[in-house]
Order: structure tokens, then sequence, then C-alpha cells
């Protein structure tokens, strides 16, 4: 996301970009009708600089009315009247830079006052017309994408507390029971911890350090389930480098140990459209009586959407006696 001051640059850089080029082709069509000496050119070449004037002063308008959160009657109504201000404005301005060069090079007789100043007026309410709905169009974009970032944030920042919660009661049964048991698990969480804040501001990361976490995770609940829990790894080799969101994985294998104890399967394979997670654990898609905060599913289900849309899914079944959950993830 590009932030306030590279927004500042990109604007001008368009600016200068494309009312350079509309005065040099302006120019450049005057002159295969007729040959005009190098004072009218530059007298043409002028027009770029009113363009510029007068669209910066209709931005700094969008800016001070603050625009673009109120209504679309508004903004209709607005951009309809800026317009024709622009239009209006910038038909004064050329006719001025023309008239102070070419009235002194050209005779009159070689162009029509009126008819001119018609013309241009049409085309400058066209050039109006186009420079706002790009405008608002690129403002619209940066917004949403702005929208977008905030939820992902928002999104992961409620994984934290949720993770911390369901880790702390298991550290809060080892700590009389065994005190050395514990200080591992202590390591273990303040290592994903560490991983948790380090990786807040990253929509994805390596699917590697994805699994790091999650071995992180299940040697603290090895310690307090021992031989009850039993893990299968099936990771598919070549795929480390693949990026998922943070904590997808790891929220998977933290659900089903809250739902079932005993062989949980842990896989990751390559599809034809990208990269499978698969998580399988004893027990049924009933109801739990477990104590859950229900924000770990649903907010892997939102981020894979936001990240790469309805083709990514995260969806959940049944069969005899094993539940399985799903992560199809494309990579294309």
């Amino acid at each position: 996301m590009l932030g306030p001051t590279n927004k500042r640059k990109l604007y001008w850089l368009c600016q200068l970009i494309g009312w350079g080029l509309y005065a040099v082709l302006n120019a450049m069509l005057i002159n295969t009708y007729m040959a005009l000496p190098w004072t009218t050119n530059i007298g043409l070449l002028s027009y770029g600089a009113a363009g510029i004037l007068v669209t910066h002063n209709l931005r700094a308008h969008i800016h001070r009315s603050n625009l673009m959160s109120k209504s679309w009657r508004t903004i209709t109504i607005q951009g309809l009247f800026m317009i024709l201000a622009g239009a209006l404005s910038l038909t004064v301005l050329m006719q001025l830079c023309w008239l102070l060069v070419a009235s002194r090079t050209m005779p009159a007789s070689n162009f029509n006052f009126s008819s001119i100043i018609l013309g241009v007026f049409f085309n400058m309410t066209f050039l109006m017309l186009i420079w706002l709905l790009i405008y608002f169009t690129v403002h619209l974009i940066w917004r949403s994408i702005a929208q977008r970032e905030a939820q992902l944030q928002a999104l992961q920042a409620q994984i934290n507390p949720h993770f911390l919660f369901n880790s702390l009661n298991s550290l809060r049964g080892l700590i009389l029971e065994n005190p050395t048991a514990a200080q591992d698990a202590v390591t273990r969480l303040s290592q994903l911890m560490r991983y948790s804040l380090t990786q807040s501001r990253r929509p994805t990361v390596p699917l590697s350090e994805e699994l790091e976490a999650v071995r992180d995770y299940l040697a603290i609940e090895k310690i307090r389930f021992e031989e009850r829990l039993e893990i299968d790894w099936q990771i598919e080799a070549g795929l480390e480098k693949i990026e998922v969101p943070p904590m997808c994985l790891q929220t998977l294998v933290e659900n089903a140990l809250k739902h079932g104890i005993g062989k949980v399967q842990i896989g990751a394979s390559r599809t034809s459209s990208g990269l499978k997670l698969e998580v399988t654990n004893p027990g049924s898609l009933a109801p739990s009586k477990a104590q859950s905060t229900n924000t770990g599913l649903a907010n892997v289900r939102e981020r894979l959407h936001l990240l790469r849309g309805p083709q990514a899914k995260l969806t959940l079944s049944e069969s005899g006696g094993q539940v399985l959950a799903t992560i199809e993830l494309p990579t294309t």
C-alpha cells in the first residue's frame, strides 16, 4: 500500500505526464493543418500548465469538501458542477494562452474566434469528465485496498488472543504437575508468540514457517496429553516456499485438538490449482461442549477469501468418526 508521500509523488507524475502528452499531441495535431511558428507552439504547450492548474484546484476542492465520503448523489451533482467549472476555466485560460501568442504571429482571418471557443469548451468538458472519472476510480481503488488491509490486520489480531487463551489453559494445568514440562512449554509458547507478532504485518508467510509454528504448538499439547496425542505428518516435499496465511494451519490443528484427542494427521500436498492443507482428527461435526471462542475457523475463512477470493476454501467433513478440515489455496 502506497504511503501519503508516494501517493503525492504518483499524483504529480501522472499530472505532468498526462497533461504534458495532451499539450504535445494537441500542438502536433494543429501543426498538421497549419504550420505554426515556434512562439505559437510554446503557447500551445502552455495548455498543459493550464490543465494542471485547473485540475489541481479541483482536487483541492474534493479534499476540502471531503467529497469522497458523501453520498453518490452528492458526488454526482458536485462532479457535474466541477466538470462544467473546470471546462469553462480551461477554455478561458487556453484562449488567453492562444491569443497572447497567436494573435501576434497569425492574421485574425486564419481562425474564427467564436467557433474556436465553442470547440475548445466541448473538448475541455470531455477532458474534465475523463480526468474526474480517473481520479475517482483511483481514489476508490486505494480506499478499497486500505480497507482490505485494515480488515486483514484486524482479523489477524483476533487470532492472537484466541490462541493465547487456549494455550494458557494448557499451561495452567502443567505448572503444578510438571514444572520442567511447563518451562519447556513456556519456551515453545514464547516462540509461537514471537512468530505471531512478527508475522502480524504480513498477509502471507512461507509454509515452512507455518509448519514450524504448528510443531511448537503441538509440542506444548504433546506435553499435556502425552500418549493420548499421536501426530502423523504427511507433508509433500517441495512446498516449503509456498505462501499461506499465517496461523491458518495452526488454527485447524488447534480446533482439531479441541474437539478430539487421538491420532491427528496433518497433510500438505500440491494440487492442479495450488496447495491443499488437511487436518484429520477423531470426532464429529456435532456441536461440542468444549469451550470455544468460535472465531478461529471463521477468521481463517475470511482471510482466505480476502487473500485469494472465492476459490480459496476451508471445508469441514466427517466420515467414520473422523473429521477432516481442508484448506484449498490457489497459487496461480
